[in-house]
């Protein structure tokens, strides 16, 4: 068996010198459709190692030092599958039993015995990637570059701090333009933990987003690389998953993530970027851009081509939206494209009108957008795990009444492949 297009399985080791590393060489050299790229040191080189894109699984030894969840994660966002030999693990098979239950729930592949390397390794590593491909359940083929040459528009859906909304409309707009023909993905870049894969009810193991990044930074990101980091949730919608935890933030560096926008460019007609809340002011002249997750938002917010601005219409919302309309131009000086006013409802006091005036103060170029105040609907799709789309296929409820009104704002004059 060999890999989906022919090619032989690339293997990394890490045994720390037991003594089943010797016979594990021995089958991983002499076996034609397996290639042993490198024989690590430690877990930590083979870590390094796994982040140039070429491997497919990662065989070690269940005493490695950093063997945890986390470790697991990271191979796991690389594209790595984790064969762990067991040695001497105990005399009793409940002692193996046990540690082989340990491994399982790091989301390891396969759990080897080390007795069985000689006679065994080949075969589980074979399996380790079809295990892979069935963990990823009836999803779809992932999205399909562009022609070369052709490039899509970055749009990033930004606001304030306080929960507007930006998350629901950014995966809710990406459905009805899917919908529409619009091959759409969506890139969940919020550095305060993403969400989009929960809306969307898509629980990877690892993150898309720092998989991407990792490829990035090793200068191994291309488009065919990086539809493979994605998910098809839908016919013509893909979703890069974000940050599993938002401590992980600092994984995130911003020319890697500036690389991943770019190349997005080559996968769909529209990325979708949920860039988070905040933003970081430009720093005086001379000084470096600050380290923090405002200063990721507003790397962002510079890459796109437009920005999205979602806001709530309550009067902390508004508030907010003012403010975040005043620093949004002092890193974009000719602000948002579209303002969506999300969950707008009457029993606050003043018409739509009164926003809308307000918008066109502060930002004169922007069209102002009201998505009505419609929970049921939201509800329904978040806990289903189910676009808008597919909750309301007609279109017919006030939230996707609204989301269509913002993707044709959106997409006026554009010239998107439909």
């Amino acid at each position: 068996m060999t890999g989906a297009d022919g090619a032989r399985l690339g293997v990394l080791l890490a045994g720390d010198g037991e003594d089943w590393e010797r016979p594990a060489l021995d089958t991983l050299q002499g076996t034609r459709d397996l290639v042993l790229l490198r024989r690590c040191l430690d877990l930590t080189e083979l870590l390094a190692t796994a982040t140039s894109g070429t491997a497919q699984v990662a065989v070690v030894g269940h005493r490695s030092h950093g063997l945890d969840r986390d470790a697991v994660d990271r191979l796991a966002s690389a594209g790595v599958r984790v064969v762990v030999v067991v040695a001497d693990a105990g005399t009793s098979a409940s002692s193996y039993s046990q540690e082989c239950e340990r491994l399982e729930r790091l989301g390891v592949a396969s759990v080897l015995p080390a007795a069985a390397v000689g006679a065994d390794l080949a075969r589980v590593v074979r399996e380790a990637v079809v295990h892979d491909v069935a963990a990823a359940g009836p999803d779809l083929p992932g999205p399909v570059p562009l022609p070369e040459g052709a490039e899509g528009r970055l749009v990033a859906v930004w606001g304030a701090h306080g929960a507007p909304g930006r998350t629901t409309v950014a995966v809710g707009l990406g459905a009805v333009l899917a919908a529409q023909g619009v091959p759409v993905v969506v890139v969940d870049a919020d550095p305060h933990g993403g969400a989009v894969g929960q809306h969307l009810g898509v629980l990877d193991e690892a993150s898309g987003l720092l998989g991407a990044v990792r490829l990035a930074n090793a200068g191994s990101l291309d488009p065919a690389r990086l539809a493979a980091s994605a998910r098809t949730v839908e016919p013509g919608l893909a979703v890069l998953t974000g940050l599993p935890r938002a401590d992980r933030w600092q994984e995130v560096r911003p020319g890697p993530l500036g690389d991943v926008l770019d190349v997005t460019r080559a996968l769909a007609d529209l990325v979708l970027v949920d860039a988070g809340a905040g933003l970081e002011p430009p720093p005086a002249p001379g000084l470096p851009v600050p380290r923090t997750r405002e200063a990721l938002v507003s790397g962002v917010l510079e890459a796109v081509d437009e920005v999205l601005v979602v806001a709530s219409p309550d009067p902390v919302g508004l508030t907010r939206l003012a403010r975040s309309l005043v620093d949004l131009r002092a890193v974009r000086p000719g602000g948002p494209s579209v303002v969506v006013v999300n969950r707008m409802r009457s029993g606050l006091g003043w018409r739509e009108r009164d926003v809308t005036d307000m918008v066109a103060r502060l930002c004169p170029a922007a069209s102002v957008v009201f998505v009505p105040d419609d929970p049921a609907t939201a509800d329904k799709a978040l806990v289903g795990g189910r676009t808008v789309a597919q909750v309301d296929p007609r279109g017919a409820t006030r939230l996707g009444t609204g989301l269509a009104r913002v993707a044709a704002a959106l997409t006026a004059g554009a010239a998107l492949r439909r």
